[in-house]
């Protein structure tokens, strides 16, 4: 086994660290397949953005944000509206503080072109994390090439904002059920790529697919406890 192939336990003070790493490094794309992957991945953003004092902001695509809060509801994590700032595409639920609503359009250069101009309005001076959720029930709608060029223009073009982190938290499971899976083309286009597993025990597995993190933390894969994530902010 070679140092990359070693599995590290990752800690609260780890996660800081990488996401310290990545704060600057374009875009990164999360690919879940773990049953509470998206929901852990969600929670570690919010906890960090209170941690750095950086805005979040979340691309709610068809409601996706609300689904993922309710489950950490349930496991007893709740946050403040004011913790997430939301651009809505389509959907009609409300979660977080929302800045703006976008309706869902046949042509998705229409749609991308406002919420483009919506993120403008949004961003800050300094630093700003973006989240995008949902983009697995966008592609079920339009699954064409015209929306997945859109989609990966709006990724090239934030690869050049050193201010802002974006990260694409991706379903894996769904996006591979697409007749036409764009998931190869998002991950040549993205900076990183990090992959979520189920591992025994509902232990996490988090392998680094595609990072120069692999060489920060000396290691591709690493491991961590849902339940023991929840302690972290108690």
């Amino acid at each position: 086994m070679g140092p990359q192939d070693k599995i590290t336990l990752v800690t609260k003070k780890d996660f800081n660290a990488i996401f310290d790493q990545t704060r600057d490094r374009g875009v990164t794309i999360i690919e879940n397949s773990a049953p509470l992957g998206a929901e852990f991945a969600l929670h570690m953003l919010i906890e960090y953005s209170k941690l750095r004092g950086i805005p979040l902001i979340v691309e709610d695509i068809f409601d996706t944000l609300p689904v993922y809060l309710a489950h950490l509801k349930l496991m007893g994590v709740s946050f403040e509206d004011s913790d997430i700032k939301v651009i809505k595409l389509g959907g009609s639920q409300e979660t977080g503080h929302v800045l703006a609503r976008v309706r869902f359009e046949n042509n998705p250069h229409i749609y991308q072109r406002k919420i483009d101009r919506e993120l403008e309005r949004a961003i800050p001076e300094g630093d700003y994390i973006y989240l995008v959720l949902g983009l697995e029930r966008l592609l079920y709608l339009q699954n064409d090439a015209r929306t997945i060029r859109t989609i990966l223009s709006s990724i090239k073009q934030k690869l050049g904002d050193e201010r802002g982190m974006s990260i694409y938290l991706i379903e894996k499971p769904l996006i591979k059920e697409l007749p036409f899976n764009p998931l190869a083309l998002l991950e040549d286009a993205a900076t990183s790529v990090v992959e979520l597993t189920e591992d025994v025990g509902g232990i996490i597995r988090i392998r680094l697919k595609k990072s120069a993190l692999t060489l920060l933390m000396r290691t591709e894969y690493m491991l961590v406890s849902p339940r023991e994530v929840l302690r972290w902010w108690e």
